[in-house]
C-alpha cells in the first residue's frame, strides 16, 4: 500500500508514503495557465500517479477551507473536485480531510497561524534527509510538499 497525500489546489503539492513512512515521491503541484489564471494540470497528475507503479494507492485529499477571497475559494473547490474525479476514474480508493483534522493529530497545541513552522518542523523530524524543495534551484521549504507528506503519513498512521 502507498499513501498519497493531496495538498489541494495550485499551490500544493502530492507526496507518496510507503507503508514504512518512507517518502517514496514527491510532486509540487503541477499547473496549467487558464483564462483566469493557473489550474491544475490533471494530466500531469495522472501521469505522476501511473509512475508510482501498479500496487495499491490510497489518496487522502485536504479538503478546500479557510481561503481568503472568493477567487481562491473558488480555485480550492475546482482543484478539489478534479483530484477527486481523478481518483474515481482511476479506481483509487480516496478519502478527504480537513486541514484540522490531520493537524491536530499530527501538530498537537497547535496555535493559527502557526500551522507552516510547527508543519516544517513536524516533516524534518520524520524525514530529516528530505529537503522538502521544490526544485534545485529552491532555497526554501515548499510548503505544499511539507503538508502533502504530513496528509499521507495521517493517512499511513490511521491506515485508510
Amino acid at each position: 500500500m502507498t499513501y498519497i497525500g493531496i495538498d489541494n489546489g495550485v499551490s500544493g503539492a502530492l507526496a507518496a508514503i510507503s507503508p514504512h513512512s518512507q517518502i517514496v515521491s514527491v510532486l509540487p503541484m503541477p499547473t496549467l495557465k487558464s483564462r483566469k489564471g493557473n489550474e491544475i494540470d490533471i494530466l500531469s497528475v495522472w501521469q505522476w500517479l501511473e509512475g508510482l507503479g501498479r500496487h495499491k494507492l490510497t489518496v487522502t485529499i485536504e479538503e478546500p477551507g479557510g481561503s481568503k477571497s472568493a477567487k481562491a475559494a473558488t480555485s480550492m473547490a475546482g482543484s478539489f473536485h478534479a483530484l477527486r474525479s481523478l481518483c474515481v476514474l482511476k479506481g483509487l480508493r480516496w478519502h478527504r480531510i480537513t486541514p484540522q483534522a490531520w493537524q491536530k493529530e499530527l501538530l498537537p497545541g497547535c496555535k493559527a497561524g502557526d500551522s507552516k513552522p510547527r508543519a516544517l518542523a513536524a516533516a524534518r523530524q520524520l524525514w530529516p534527509s528530505e529537503s522538502f524543495l521544490a526544485s534545485d534551484r529552491c532555497r526554501v521549504a515548499h510548503d505544499g510538499i511539507v503538508d502533502a507528506a504530513l496528509i499521507g503519513e495521517w493517512s499511513r498512521r490511521n491506515n485508510l
